[in-house]
């Protein structure tokens, strides 16, 4: 008897945790200078991960919410933060009217979920910048690198018009983690291509960590992350269907997009579908056409989701984004007369979910995730008038993660999780020479048939101090990488005049044997972030971050014709150690941001000269170190007229060799002024400047200062019935300035940047 009270005893003692109570939470949302519902505004309770969002009427509902005392946080974009403490017994909790303050300055207010749950900004220690969907309706940019290069601290590396990357803070390709709702995008970066084979109608949200955050999500994150959220679709009260339709034009390569956005949503599940089309001719510069500049390309996006009950969700996501005839005036590998051009790129993402919350008092939500991703390359490039090499490759990743949420206490939070993931290639390459009446065909690997596998283990926690003045968060992270490869003989065949030769001499500077390798590494960050007061707080962050290079960098064997690039399979893992000190002011009428920022890197991965402008190798620098700064303030100094700017500074060293690091670019920066008119929407004008990059490693060129002039205009949503129609227009280069971008590989006669671009978009939403 005495065994059964006991275990009774247990069983009600564990009850509490294991069957929590719950309640819910609703209210409306207005603006406070209009008394108009507010839509679309963010509901954080963060202690317990609850989530939502207002309606069209300005209402929400906050369901599962736990029994007891609970601050709710809303936060809106051009808005005031406001929070509320309301306390949950039974049933629905009303809570008291909202009423949001308009501002013309950034006032920390965005929601992010790179950090991996759900936080506002001035609410996050880490270097974090935000580009919402405002910003890509309103800027004019081909890529995700375009629209999010204005921020302080990133850059645009360019292989083209179409094929571009970025640099943060000096780091940039291999050194960057980019994420689709929360899947990898593994492929190789010889020419830029990851961030281009994004559709941009369809993005709701891109976060960018600034600085090594390898505890949260592995290798290659040295140099921070890029995250892209897909526009979500919600549940609604009822049947709901809902949709947009946005179209443009550029001048400057009379280049043309349109895209059609539709949702169909009920109680407990939703749909949505989205597609693309973009073409563009050949860029206009200042001195001319820029040759081999089109593109055309498409995508389209299914997702959907299911809520059987409030605490379980089950979501679905396919992607595929094509295109051809992609022109590439030029790359870091290619000579001045090369030609080159995507044949064929496409990328197909299949996303599945499932995810539970509040599982108990303390467990607020476990998350299964699996995704495939696969991309598939066709280049074709001309070294010259008798050579034709044809690249083709297949890059498939496929993987999986599970990640808990702990709420320990209300100052205490918790993730912890486990991801896995591995990518797995296969290409070949054809050269074709012909020479009078001779035709000979070469085969070759570029990088032999491989795989590269990552399974983590992390975790992160973080308590808030002293009456929540002082927030800490502690992580690490233990991974193991794995990597196999078979043998690339190099040629592996050659053709003459039809006649087949099936082993031929390997070259053994470009031949590589099969081979398994298996490495353990570890990561760790601590995080700090102390309020000064009400409007003024300060962050200092440290990170230990690894990279365990790819596998491009450890097999392979580019030859363009012109240079040749080997990679090395005994290249070392880079690591590093971050230090990064901020300083923030969240004012009505004053906002600043400012970091400064060092990294120490070991082993870091560079193309070392064997040959000087012939033959490259993949080496590791024994010690390396970038440091800088990156600013930005915004000042409301009358009315709805704000003044904004911006500044970034990056220094690379290689200090093993006393030389400068390649890729990095010059300071620069932004300033503008912008007024906001109620009645009729936004105008923004800015200048943006570089300086002279004259710090350059071997074989860059110096790149002068310039700085262009920019306008942007955006119009207020213009009620029909039944739906909303925006305008956006602007001018960029305006004076059709000429010059020169440091981190851009274009070859050639012609090495300026787009001229003058008049562009018009609008936005009808229903």
């Amino acid at each position: 008897m005495k065994r059964y009270s006991l275990f009774f005893a247990i069983f009600i003692s564990l009850s509490g945790p294991l069957f929590p109570q719950f309640g819910k939470v609703s209210g409306n949302i207005k603006d406070n200078s209009t008394d108009e519902p507010l839509p679309n505004v963010n509901i954080l309770i963060t202690d317990v991960g609850v989530f939502g969002t207002s309606n069209n009427l300005g209402e929400f509902l906050l369901e599962k919410v736990p029994y007891g005392k609970h601050i709710l946080t809303f936060s809106h974009i051009g808005y005031q933060t406001e929070k509320i403490t309301v306390d949950v017994e039974s049933g629905i909790q009303t809570a008291p009217l909202v009423s949001l303050t308009r501002t013309s300055v950034t006032f920390g207010e965005i929601t992010v979920s790179s950090t991996k749950y759900q936080k506002i900004i001035r609410d996050v220690s880490l270097p974090v910048e935000v580009v919402t969907q405002e910003n890509v309706l309103k800027q004019t940019g081909t890529s995700v690198p375009e629209i999010i290069a204005n921020e302080p601290g990133l850059s645009t590396v360019k292989d083209g018009v179409w094929a571009t990357d970025i640099s943060i803070r000096g780091l940039s390709r291999q050194n960057v983690v980019t994420l689709v709702d929360g899947s990898r995008i593994e492929t190789a970066s010889n020419l830029a291509a990851a961030l281009s084979l994004i559709d941009l109608n369809d993005v709701d949200k891109i976060e960018i960590i600034k600085g090594g955050v390898s505890s949260l999500y592995g290798t290659g994150a040295t140099g921070g992350v890029i995250s892209i959220t897909s526009k979500p679709v919600g549940y609604s009260d009822r049947l709901s269907l809902s949709g947009s339709l946005t179209s443009g034009f550029n001048t400057v390569n009379k280049g043309s997009f349109g895209n059609l956005n539709l949702n169909l949503s009920g109680p407990n599940w939703y749909t949505k579908f989205s597609g693309s089309m973009r073409y563009a001719k050949n860029t206009t510069t200042p001195i001319g056409e820029l040759p081999n500049s089109q593109f055309k390309d498409n995508s389209i996006s299914t997702s959907a989701g299911f809520r059987p009950t409030t605490d379980h969700e089950l979501k679905f996501q396919y992607q595929k984004f094509s295109g051809s005839d992609i022109g590439l005036p030029g790359g870091k590998s290619f000579p001045n007369s090369a030609t080159a051009k995507y044949s064929g790129i496409s990328r197909e993402l299949f996303n599945g979910e499932y995810e539970i919350s509040h599982f108990s008092n303390s467990l607020n939500k476990t998350l299964i995730k699996y995704f495939a991703q696969k991309i598939s390359r066709s280049v074709e490039l001309k070294p010259n008038t008798s050579t034709t090499s044809t690249p083709s490759a297949n890059h498939f990743t496929a993987g999986g993660l599970i990640q808990t949420n702990w709420s320990l206490s209300d100052l205490n939070h918790l993730i912890a999780g486990i991801d896995i993931w591995q990518r797995t290639y296969s290409g070949i390459r054809e050269t074709k020479v012909i020479t009078g009446n001779s035709t000979k065909i070469t085969g070759d690997l570029p990088v032999p048939n491989s795989s590269y596998g990552s399974m983590g283990f992390f975790a992160q926690d973080e308590h808030r101090l002293f009456n929540d003045r002082l927030n800490v968060s502690l992580g690490g992270r233990i991974d193991q990488i794995h990597i196999e490869n078979d043998a690339a003989k190099n040629p592996s065949y050659i053709i003459t005049n039809g006649v087949l030769n099936s082993n031929p001499p390997a070259n053994p500077q470009s031949s590589f044997p099969a081979g398994k390798s298996d490495e353990i590494s570890w990561s760790t960050n601590l995080s700090l972030l102390y309020n000064i007061s009400h409007e003024s707080d300060m962050t200092l962050n440290f990170a230990r971050s690894f990279r365990a290079p790819v596998l491009e960098e450890r097999f392979q064997y580019i030859n363009l014709g012109g240079d040749i690039f080997l990679g090395n399979p005994g290249l070392k893992s880079e690591n590093g150690y971050l230090f990064d000190l901020g300083y923030r002011l969240w004012n009505q009428n004053i906002s600043v941001r400012a970091n400064l920022f060092l990294n120490l890197f070991n082993d870091l991965v560079v193309d070392a000269p064997v040959v000087i402008d012939s033959l490259y190798r993949k080496e590791n620098i024994g010690k390396a170190q970038i440091y800088g700064f990156d600013i930005q303030a915004e000042y409301n100094f009358f009315d709805d007229m704000v003044l904004f700017t911006t500044a970034s500074y990056v220094r690379g060293e290689d200090k093993t060799g006393n030389t400068n690091l390649p890729l990095i670019a010059p300071l620069n920066g932004r300033i503008g002024l912008r007024y906001k008119n109620l009645s009729f929407g936004y105008i923004d004008v800015d200048a943006h400047f570089f300086t002279k990059q004259d710090k350059i490693a071997k074989g860059e060129k110096e790149t002068p200062g310039y700085a262009t002039l920019n306008l942007y205009l955006s119009s207020v949503p213009v009620y029909l019935q039944y739906m909303n129609l925006r305008v956006f227009a602007g001018i960029e280069n305006i004076l059709n300035k000429e010059y020169r971008n440091h981190l851009s590989t274009n070859r050639g006669t012609i090495l300026v940047e787009p001229g003058r671009n008049i562009f018009f978009k609008i936005n009808l939403m229903f």
